[in-house]
């Protein structure tokens, strides 16, 4: 195209006769020629940035835009589908709107980052719905640019609401595990069961009924039920004492369920809209069942039907132990039992989490998802090493050992560990594993293990006063990149706190040569 040009410039020219002629002639090809590209350049200038907005209004995650006040000025539709608002709600509107009472500090501080140019990376943090609903989102902020200058900011926000429900099945699986083993009574496991069940099936209340001697299914635990319903459906059950390999039963929808007049018009009264049975085995033989309930119709999926299987059988085996432990007279034979059957349950209930999980998270990102699977390896490795020696406790370097053994690599010291001869209890070494889990993997990724320098020194020592004899177990990052503390606490830290913080004195501090943690482990 080029050439052909020239040449009718060419041609052009022959036809003038004089110089001055020829310059005017050139001057206005030349300006032509300008015109020309600038026009082009224009039209892919447009046809990238209506591209650029496609993209924008088809992603599944919410992208909104605001000016340096705080105003919304762009709002695609997952925004509108994550959170409930039309464009023409929002645009013109302090971006406050979307964010919780207790959370209005967050946007000055966005803000004062963007003013700066700067980027405010993924942070967890909830937003509020049309609906008031608080929906947990990871966001992220960057400048918006324009002739060099600052003049607002665009938001990411993705949804991590099923991520997050996996996290909380995960700890409510966790927690019941632990809260079984240290049961001393029947009601000890009762509560850790209905527990167990509304945190991990998300129901408003919950029972547990077992076959009495004259093989009558009654009410020996329950949550928010009152006397003239139990009292009322008591005896009823799906399955005989004789079923053989019971399957639960979800009802969805009590309105449409097909069930005696009588029995669905006390169940509408207790104002319970959907429902589910749930068999307890021991040894393969039916013992009972425990149950859910919803206000409103629930429609159960795959994942949530094998969650309540798993606590069911954890809840089963429970049951069996104690009867063990009634019927036999040697403390050893009992605890053999629990031993072993420890094990199997430990990891069928963990293999169970799994798959869940993979079902559940199928959607997010492959790093979370590595991420979550690490740290249900890591309880599973603390769990090994507690059942291969003494289940009361286990010595703390090989808890410790254990629990960094997926971070060695071949350079030499790069994990230091050191300290005396030890043990901890069984709640500590668990909860342990999965502190020094969260902490290595931050290293990995953003500490001192991210660079070919840095080394992380962990070392303890035994604290006796008259009160209480503790572990002070410290974690030293040293020689890795700057640090910079971040916005907001993610789930590594706030397990941290949770599980060894005290009040008021921060275990994870964030000091520009690194990362410092002191943990206090009660022994």
């Amino acid at each position: 195209m080029a050439n052909g040009y020239v040449g009718r410039v060419d041609r052009e020219l022959e036809k003038e006769g004089s110089e001055a002629e020829r310059r005017g002639l050139l001057g206005g090809l030349a300006q032509r020629l300008q015109d020309g590209v600038r026009a082009t350049i224009d039209a892919l200038g447009q046809s990238h940035a209506q591209r650029l907005a496609a993209l924008v209004e088809s992603s599944d995650d919410a992208i909104l835009s605001i000016d340096l006040n705080g105003m919304i000025g762009t709002w695609n539709r997952g925004a509108a589908r994550l959170l409930g608002y039309s464009a023409e709600e929002v645009i013109g509107q302090p971006v406050a709107m979307l964010i919780p009472a207790d959370r209005q500090s967050e946007e000055p501080e966005i803000l004062d980052h963007i003013r700066r140019g700067e980027h405010v990376k993924h942070y967890e943090t909830v937003r509020l719905a049309k609906d008031g609903r608080l929906i947990p989102v990871s966001l992220s902020v960057s400048p918006i640019i324009d002739s060099g200058t600052i003049i607002g900011a665009s938001k990411i926000a993705r949804d991590i609401t099923e991520r997050r429900r996996a996290e909380e099945q995960q700890a409510a699986l966790y927690q019941f595990t632990d809260r079984l083993f240290r049961a001393e009574s029947a009601d000890d496991v009762y509560d850790a069961a209905l527990d167990a069940i509304v945190r991990a099936l998300g129901c408003e209340r919950a029972s547990i009924l077992l076959f009495d001697r004259a093989g009558v299914m009654t009410f020996v635990a329950w949550r928010g039920l009152s006397d003239g319903y139990r009292h009322a459906v008591e005896g009823h059950s799906p399955w005989t004492r004789d079923t053989k390999d019971p399957e639960p039963i979800a009802i969805p929808d009590i309105d449409v369920a097909d069930l005696d007049p009588s029995l669905k018009a006390m169940v509408k009264a207790e104002g319970i809209g959907a429902l589910a049975f749930i068999p307890l085995t021991e040894k393969g033989n039916l013992v009972g069942k425990f149950m859910t309930y919803y206000r409103t119709p629930h429609a159960f999926n795959e994942g949530e039907v094998s969650l309540a299987v798993t606590i069911a059988r954890q809840l089963g085996f429970s049951l069996e132990r104690m009867r063990a432990e009634k019927e036999r007279s040697s403390a050893e034979e009992a605890k053999e039992l629990l031993l072993n059957e420890s094990r199997h349950r430990i990891k069928n209930t963990l293999a169970t989490v799994q798959a869940i999980a993979g079902q559940t998270l199928r959607h997010t990102p492959a790093a979370e998802r590595e991420a979550f699977f690490a740290r249900l390896h890591a309880l599973g490795e603390a769990h090994e090493l507690l059942t291969s020696q003494n289940w009361d406790e286990a010595p703390l370097r090989d808890v410790v050992s254990h629990a960094l053994k997926p971070f060695e690599t071949d350079q030499d010291m790069r994990l230091i560990v050191e300290g005396p001869a030890i043990s901890v209890p069984a709640q500590t070494s668990l909860m342990l594993t999965l502190c020094l889990h969260e902490l290595a993997t931050n290293a990995v990724k953003y500490g001192a293990l991210s660079n070919g320098t840095g080394r992380v020194h962990i070392a303890w020592e035994l604290l006796d006063n008259s009160e209480q004899c503790t572990v002070r177990l410290s974690w030293l990052e040293t020689a890795g990149p700057p640090v910079t503390a971040p916005i907001c606490k993610g789930f590594g830290s706030l397990l941290i706190e949770s599980s060894f913080g005290q009040e008021g004195q921060p275990c994870v501090e964030f000091h520009p040569e690194g990362i410092r943690c002191v943990l206090s482990l009660p022994i």
